[in-house]
């Protein structure tokens, strides 16, 4: 009598009985899989690129790019699987790990039966393949707008035999697969590109066959209908249509969504909707496609476009803003010179009337000035001689005064009074006496400069003189240059302190010194300034936008995001082209 043994070389009556027993457990409590069979990488893009070999058939074995070893462009098949399966559903937990808190119910574990999977698909399910679990299907979406029920892919990761799928004889009867929730990524495209409506849809287009309208094909990335019965070979998308390009009979052009085949050679220029050249055939399908309503590519654009409106709020312009800051003038050494607008006291008493203090840049000290009375200047003879006015001596009687302190509403603020310098004319005052108060000239006007234009000096100025013997006379002149406020692409053809700036295409003849003017004919603009003998350039008019609208010219505008298309007698061509096409190795 020969040796029990439940296992056989071959399959017996006893593997038949038990693979029937355990696929009637999934027929009565399995639950529905929806298969996408991935039938290989898409061979209709050639490519001159040995690590991208070219196909001649479909097959999921194929690797579209063995240098990356990746199959980018999938093709599924349009007809769809359905099979039993069986997972164990899990509720919303979380694992605690040395790295923190995950969240690992997005994977799960389906069964199915061997036997019946490959009878049904012809091969095992691998890596690649694309599940639907339509006992997941959300009827009731937070979107009300959502015109059909949420779906849920997954995808297959890993794929093995279930040890809980061998039975007594040693063979095993299922097959466990590893299934991650879709993402919307290149490679499920021929999957998320196709319409809602599964009842009209026909697949991808087929060269060799005829289309009629009511249904929706795929071709490339878009669906497209039908607007008249379609013979074989008119594809749904033709070259873009172009005014100034003829185009031979039979050419297939698209404008608008509309794709359009010439009947006779169409003349430059011929509008597309002549009919007695062209004949419209496909037209892009407007509903929504399982990308829109499953994908989160949309909301994600929403977010993107919110952020960067943001951004354009808060940084509207490159650089930064300079024109709420003081610039400091500058003497003829390029040193800081005191500013051109003084503080002056309202509250002055009668002994100094017109006195006033003179706020010095910081590092310097606060020091008195003299400035001559209003009665005095009215006796000034405006026809005396300039020369002889410089060189009249003017009796002075000086005095000092002391001004209140300024206090607060609540009584609070210095304890001392403000000591002050008081001049009084003995007699007539025939010459424009100098004070430092820039009320009636600038500082520019030095008697001792030989280029001092004496014609200037009018009966009712000021002249401006040394107010404090630490110093000497100081010509103030506008400022050089932004200093340590200059940064990356911030000019703005503004001069510094907001100075009067004149626009113009040339220099104009007769400058005066620190002169600024803004030369518009160049590109950039730039702005110049006039030291007395050389326009010198101290900004360009280059701060721009950082590429949130299309005017901005920046770069980020004109470079980087270009959608600009050149004309060509072949087409257009993009002007933007990534360095992976033109860097491209050509064989030999």
């Amino acid at each position: 009598m020969p040796r029990l043994s439940l296992y056989r070389p071959e399959k017996t009556q006893d593997y038949k009985f038990l693979d029937r027993t355990i696929n009637e457990m999934f027929t009565v409590g399995g639950t529905d899989l929806y298969i996408h069979k991935y039938l290989g990488p898409d061979a209709s893009n050639p490519s001159n690129d040995f690590t991208q070999p070219q196909y001649n058939n479909l097959n999921p074995l194929n690797i579209q790019d063995l240098l990356f070893l990746e199959n980018r462009d999938r093709k599924y098949a349009p007809d769809i699987y359905r099979l039993r399966g069986h997972y164990n559903v899990q509720n919303l937990d979380f694992d605690l790990s040395q790295f923190g808190l995950f969240l690992n119910n997005d994977i799960i574990f389906i069964t199915v039966h061997y036997n019946t999977m490959i009878d049904l698909i012809g091969r095992k399910l691998m890596v690649g393949d694309v599940l639907e679990l339509p006992h997941l299907t959300d009827y009731h979406p937070l979107n009300d707008t959502i015109p059909v029920g949420l779906r849920r892919y997954y995808q297959i990761t890993d794929a093995n035999f279930a040890s809980e799928g061998f039975s007594q004889t040693w063979y095993p009867h299922l097959w466990r697969i590893k299934c991650e929730p879709l993402i919307d990524s290149q490679e499920f495209k021929n999957i998320l590109d196709q319409p809602i409506n599964k009842d009209n849809y026909l697949g991808d287009w087929d060269k060799t066959k005829t289309y009629v309208p009511g249904y929706v094909v795929t071709y490339g990335e878009n669906n497209w209908t039908p607007l008249k019965e379609v013979p074989v070979g008119i594809p749904c998308q033709g070259e873009t249509w172009v005014n100034t390009k003829e185009y031979p009979v039979g050419t297939t052009v698209t404008k608008d969504g509309i794709t359009y085949v010439t009947k006779q050679l169409t003349p430059a220029g011929t509008p597309v909707t002549n009919i007695n050249y062209y004949e419209p055939y496909w037209q892009l399908d407007a509903k929504d496609s399982l990308k829109d309503v499953i994908s989160r590519y949309n909301k994600n654009i929403q977010i993107n476009d919110a952020a960067i409106q943001e951004a354009k709020r808060l940084v509207p312009k490159s650089g930064y803003d300079r024109s709420q800051l003081y610039i400091l003038p500058t003497d003829n050494k390029g040193k800081p010179a005191p500013p051109v607008n003084l503080i002056t006291r309202t509250d002055e008493p009668e002994l100094g009337q017109g006195s006033l203090e003179i706020i010095q840049p910081t590092g310097f000290t606060p020091s008195p000035i003299i400035r001559i009375t209003a009665a005095a200047l009215a006796s000034i003879n405006a026809n005396m001689e300039i020369d002889d006015q410089l060189k009249t001596f003017i009796q002075l009687s000086m005095e000092l005064a002391e001004i209140a302190p300024e206090l607060t509403d609540s009584g609070s603020g210095s304890v001392e009074p403000d000591i002050v310098l008081a001049v009084k004319a003995f007699g007539p005052v025939n010459v424009p006496f100098g004070t430092s108060d820039n009320t009636y000239a600038f500082a520019d006007a030095d008697p001792d400069d030989p280029n001092f234009d004496r014609t200037l000096i009018t009966p009712d100025m000021d002249y401006r003189a040394d107010c404090d013997p630490r110093f000497r006379f100081i010509v103030r002149s506008s400022p050089q240059g932004f200093g340590y406020l200059d940064g990356y692409l911030v000019g703005t053809g503004e001069a510094p302190n907001g100075e009067p700036v004149t626009s113009a295409i040339e220099f104009p003849s007769n400058p005066t010194l620190g002169q600024y003017v803004l030369r518009i004919d160049y590109l950039p603009q730039q702005l110049f300034r006039w030291d007395g003998s050389l326009w010198v350039k101290i900004s360009e008019n280059v701060r721009t936008g950082l590429a949130f609208e299309e005017d901005d010219q920046s770069l980020f505008a004109t470079f980087i995001n270009n959608n600009n298309t050149t004309e060509t007698n072949n087409g257009p061509i993009p002007e933007q082209q990534a360095l992976s096409t033109i860097l491209r190795i050509t064989p030999d």
